[in-house]
């Protein structure tokens, strides 16, 4: 490619998360690119299925792995004018083309979205596990920064940004927990929503899936029943497999937590002139994830991970709660009930065996 001043290769800052600890360097992958385009021409399916967790070796995913493949092949390209910018979990952005803008949902705003109109009840995240998260045109402003230097400044090896929110610490069950507690005290609705939002948080694997098939596939199998009965086709349960693989990807990032060096990102900015730096804003340091934030980020994931734009939330989460508030209670205190009745009968049958055999 002729008069070629600048390539920016955009990787995410998870590609080695093999790594406690993440530098702005090239690493080893587990295989080359030759060894894996060898290894898939020369093996059946069923072969690749038996060795495919030995040679992810420590990567959660395929989508991982080639990423690593891909900096190692960036790292061989001498001949040409590269840079590497890698970006953690991009979240809507702050500003531009305008604020909360995203056109992902197949991601953490896809989990809130699901749990946001009361279709995804359990989730499996720590307590006080941190996660990396960058705002979408924060991203973008750093990706065009590396180019723009690249261009301006010729270096024979490619250099490295963690476009990383390492700065400003986010728990994800804290922001998780204040962007339910905002949509619950905006008491607004959608026309897809399906019931009041609940989120049970577990931490065991076990406790999940049986209270994934409880909460998820028992009232799944139940609406779809329903679907079928009105000729329509059922979805329902397609949607929840959908999320429960979601789920299962993303479960790895909410049980684990990384450091980051982000020295050449830092000194990036600085370069920046006054003006530029107002322009092409990426310090990750000043986002306020918990306020300003969070406070309105359920009307984000509404119209652009739902698809969902209603004019008159107010009014129609009035006209949703008059039927679905009253059976939500009548079911939540049911099973309270329930629970205390199956204490009881335990606690009378221990007591009897005890007195009947003295």
């Amino acid at each position: 490619m002729k008069h070629l001043q600048s390539f920016v290769y955009v990787s995410t800052a998870y590609s080695n998360c093999d790594r406690k600890h993440i530098e702005e360097k090239f690493y080893k992958p587990v295989l080359s690119d030759e060894e894996t385009v060898t290894l898939l021409e020369n093996s059946e399916r069923y072969e690749l299925a038996l060795i495919l967790p030995h040679i992810l070796d420590r990567k959660p995913n395929t989508y991982i792995f080639t990423k690593t493949i891909c900096e190692d092949l960036v790292r061989q390209t001498h001949h040409l004018p590269i840079v590497v910018v890698r970006p953690s979990i991009v979240m809507p952005t702050l500003a531009e083309p305008y604020s909360y803008y995203s056109n992902d949902k197949n991601s953490l705003l896809g989990l809130m979205g699901g749990g946001g109109i009361g279709l995804i009840r359990v989730g499996c995240v720590l307590p006080n596990v941190k996660v990396d998260l960058v705002p979408a045109d924060a991203t973008v402003n750093c990706i065009l920064a590396a180019g723009w230097h690249r261009a301006v400044t010729p270096e024979a090896v490619p250099r490295i940004y963690n476009c990383v929110g390492y700065e400003s610490e986010v728990k994800l069950e804290k922001f998780l927990d204040t962007n339910m507690d905002n949509l619950k005290e905006s008491k607004e609705a959608v026309d897809i929503v399906l019931w009041l939002p609940h989120s049970v948080r577990v931490q065991n694997t076990f406790l999940l899936f049986l209270l994934y098939y409880v909460l998820h596939v028992l009232p799944g199998i139940f609406f779809s029943l329903v679907e079928r009965y009105q000729n329509r086709k059922p979805m329902i349960m397609k949607v929840y497999r959908k999320f429960f693989f979601l789920e299962k990807i993303i479960r790895y990032f909410a049980f684990t937590e990384w450091s980051f060096n982000n020295d050449n990102t830092r000194s990036l900015l600085h370069q920046l002139n006054s003006k530029d730096q107002e322009l092409f804003n990426f310090d990750m340091a000043n986002v306020d994830w918990f306020n300003s934030y969070s406070s309105v980020l359920y009307r984000c994931i509404c119209i652009y991970a739902l698809k969902a734009h209603d004019s008159y939330p107010k009014e129609l989460y009035k006209r949703k709660m008059k039927y679905i508030g009253p059976i939500d209670k009548t079911i939540i205190w049911g099973f309270r009930m329930g629970v205390v009745y199956f204490c009881y009968r335990i606690i009378c049958n221990v007591f009897s065996s005890l007195v009947f055999s003295t």
